[in-house]
Parts: C-alpha cells; structure tokens; sequence
C-alpha cells in the first residue's frame, strides 16, 4: 500500500492590512509589548491561528490532519509549511520565491 503525503505551503504577507493588530492579539503583558507585529504573526501561527483565519486553505478532509510543520521568515513575508510528514521537498514547486528562484537557472 502506497503512502501519499500531502503539503501546503501558504505566504503572508507581513505588512498587510489583514493582519492588523485586532487579528493577531496576543496577552498584552508588559513583556509583549516590544515584539513586532510579525513576530506576533508567528507565535500566532505556532499557536493554530492559521485555520481560523483562513479556513478556506482547510476545507478538504485530508487538510484537518496537517499541522503547521515549519515557517520560513523573510523580509517581508512568511512560509508556513503544512503537511502530515516530509519525505521529500519538491522546492521548485515552491510559493517562497527564495526557493523557487533557485530552480529557474536550470529550466
């Protein structure tokens, strides 16, 4: 029996309107008051934000079983990487334009 695993990997743009402070609250505590918003937007997807806020990425029966697997921070977006486990990354099929752009030179 063959093994299919799925992937999705989503972008967000960090400096957005949709990700306004209303979206990603946080415990206001004294201490939270220095984090970025996008350090905000991070915790808040290690936290499960995610499908709540964009529950149309998680409509398939296969999806609910994802977790979010890894997040790559760029400059002005993040890589959410979900999936049920990694054999292999096919990074030219990558959204993140740091990956893909490597694969272009050898189309």
């Amino acid at each position: 029996m063959q093994t299919y695993t799925h992937q999705k990997e989503i972008l967000l743009v960090v400096n957005a309107s949709f990700f306004s402070k209303d979206r990603v609250k946080r415990n206001e505590a004294e201490a939270d008051k220095h984090f970025t918003q996008k350090e905000k937007l991070i915790d808040a997807c290690w936290n499960g934000l995610v499908p709540e806020i964009l529950p149309e990425f998680f409509e398939m029966p296969f999806d609910k079983s994802m977790t979010l697997w890894e997040i790559n921070d760029a400059n002005a977006f993040i890589d959410l990487v979900f999936c049920n486990f990694i054999e292999t990354r096919e990074n030219e099929l990558s959204v993140n334009p740091y990956i893909f752009m490597e694969f272009q030179g050898y189309n």
